[in-house]
């Protein structure tokens, strides 16, 4: 049991730590040794997964009986989520005396930990358990996440955690009610089974029995009664099974939206944003995204890619294609009319999703496709074309993804430094207050529009190579959709940028929240510049992701690629 445990090392240490952070918060521990205990436990966990992504010779397994994946797709996740975590630690601006604060932190790593459980999904009692608790775990960090310690901002947490667990609650519904539907149809919880029952639910649909008693009871002749009766049992029992993991599908398709934050299932984060603190905004847009996105790679392209469940007329994947393209450009239009910084990047972030949705489903189309001839094209040819496009459309959503995480906090980090209360007009002037901190948050903007020469700009080409090698013609113009949505993002972002470099007075920076800014500046500059360590890890990540870890198939795709 223990060796089965060991994948969860890191998301263990993250939460141990987390509840550290709630005793050092009822103790009432001095700011600096509060700070410092998350700081301790966020740098173990980081090392675990760091030597857990490199191991040699890491080519995927199942532990704890199916429950858990080891791959460095889930490595990936843990290290992303651990250096988020630890970039809002030190960034965090939430008083040194107020007992909030630690306790803030404390269950903003309990939500990280809850996210590393989900993104090592290999069931879906696992990945239910993972994203609930980083759900819950942020209602708690919302309600004493704030930026001061005044009665108003102390309201506005509470009601942005209510805001905050009546919308996901919502989606929580919708997650496990088609988690039920999915398991009554295949019978069974285990990921790496789905695809197989999946395949035999259709089997069963279009058996010669059932299709044989639909068209007796279409027939014009009249049949007596005992005759109806067998053949109506015989096509519900033929079709059951589909009639119930269909919309199952599409309800955990929904649930697992609603928690990745694409319009039109954004549940009102945008408000809950608005309200948040720094540690409060990381765990409902960061951590509970990260979760979410792991969930739809784990589920939609690895398991629910076979042709029947991602074509239309009711595959998965032109609802998920239309919402991620429409998402994309409707998010960004709403960034034009954000009055604050966080609402801004709010509405990035719901953007950002929808660019990944859309990279999710073009990867399980060509995943689909993998195995089908097409045009004389040999089988073989075919295949391989398949599995690396899909590779291709997974790591660009895992590149957008951390170029997002990491371009946001370090915002958020400047925003945090000359914090006094007045959104944008905060930074206003900040280039000559603070050249460094200015060409720092100069850094992290570009890089979440995608702009050279930040790593947000070969991110952004990625995601648009990937998805444009899918022929489909819907999937092209969501593409062209949510292009656009892009270049109307960027615009929205111009004014943060106007403001720092025009006339204002603030707050004098702080100087560990600059620190955090220019770090992270320098990670995205110097990934877009000089590094192509990002972009193997991504790549490294997504090998083999349509495989089931440790199986034959995966084994042998790695060993030819």
């Amino acid at each position: 049991m223990a060796d089965g445990l060991a994948p969860l090392v890191p998301a263990i240490i993250v939460g141990l730590w987390g509840v550290l952070c709630l005793l050092a918060a009822r103790a009432g521990l001095a700011p600096g040794p509060a700070r410092a205990v998350p700081l301790v436990g966020l740098g173990l966990a980081l090392a675990a997964a760091g030597l857990e992504f490199s191991a040699v010779g890491l080519l995927g397994s199942l532990v704890a009986d199916g429950a858990l994946a080891v791959d460095r797709l889930a490595a990936l996740f843990d290290a992303l989520v651990v250096v988020v975590l630890a970039a809002a630690v030190l960034a965090d601006p939430q008083p040194g005396g107020d007992p909030r604060g630690p306790w803030a932190r404390g269950m903003l790593l309990v939500a990280g930990a809850g996210a590393m459980i989900a993104a090592r999904a290999g069931d879906f009692a696992t990945l239910l358990v993972g994203i609930e608790l980083a759900t819950l775990a942020t209602g708690l960090c919302l309600s004493a996440s704030r930026d001061d310690a005044s009665e108003p901002g102390e309201r506005a947490g509470r009601q942005a955690a209510r805001d905050w667990l009546l919308g996901q609650g919502t989606g929580a519904g919708i997650l496990w009610l088609g988690v039920g539907l999915v398991v009554a149809a295949t019978g069974t919880t285990r990921l790496h089974e789905l695809g197989g029952r999946v395949g035999s639910v259709f089997l069963r649909w279009g058996a010669s029995t059932a299709q044989a008693a639909v068209d007796l009871l279409k027939g014009p002749e009249a049949l007596p009664a005992g005759l109806v009766a067998h053949a109506r049992d015989a096509a519900v029992e033929g079709m059951a099974a589909a009639a119930l993991l269909i919309p199952g599908v599409l309800l955990v398709l929904a649930g697992l939206l609603a928690r990745a934050g694409a319009l039109p299932l954004l549940a009102g984060r945008v408000a809950v944003a608005a309200r948040a603190g720094l540690s409060g905004f990381v765990a409902a847009e960061l951590v509970v995204r990260t979760a979410a996105v792991a969930a739809l790679i784990r589920v939609f392209v690895a398991v629910l890619h076979a042709p029947r469940v991602v074509y239309g007329p009711y595959g998965w994947g032109t609802a998920a294609t239309v919402i991620g393209g429409v998402s994309t450009l409707a998010c960004a239009l709403a960034a034009t009319r954000a009055s604050e910084l966080r609402r801004l990047l709010a509405w990035t972030g719901a953007a950002q999703a929808g660019m990944a949705v859309l990279a999710i489903a073009a990867a399980a189309n060509f995943v689909a496709h993998a195995g089908l001839r097409s045009g004389g094209v040999q089988l073989e040819e075919h295949y391989a074309w398949g599995h690396a496009s899909g590779e291709a459309a997974v790591a660009a959503a895992l590149a957008g993804l951390v170029v997002y995480a990491l371009g946001a906090v370090g915002v958020l980090a400047a925003a945090a430094a000359v914090h006094t209360g007045r959104g944008l007009v905060d930074v206003a002037g900040l280039g000559r207050r603070s050249p460094l901190l200015a060409a720092a948050l100069v850094v992290c903007v570009l890089a979440l529009i995608g702009a050279p020469p930040t790593a947000g700009f070969p991110a952004r080409w990625m995601w648009m190579t990937a998805v444009l090698e899918d022929s489909n013609v819907l999937v092209r113009a969501m593409l062209a959709t949510a292009g656009l949505g892009a270049a109307v993002l960027a615009w929205a972002w111009l004014r943060v940028l106007l403001a720092a470099f025009g006339p204002g007075e603030g707050a004098r920076p702080g100087a560990r929240a600059t620190g955090v800014t220019v770090a992270l500046a320098a990670m995205l500059l110097g990934s877009g510049l000089f590094g192509q360590g990002l972009w193997s890890m991504v790549e490294e990540a997504a090998a083999g992701v349509a495989f089931r870890p440790g199986g034959k198939g995966r084994f042998e795709w790695l060993e030819r690629r």
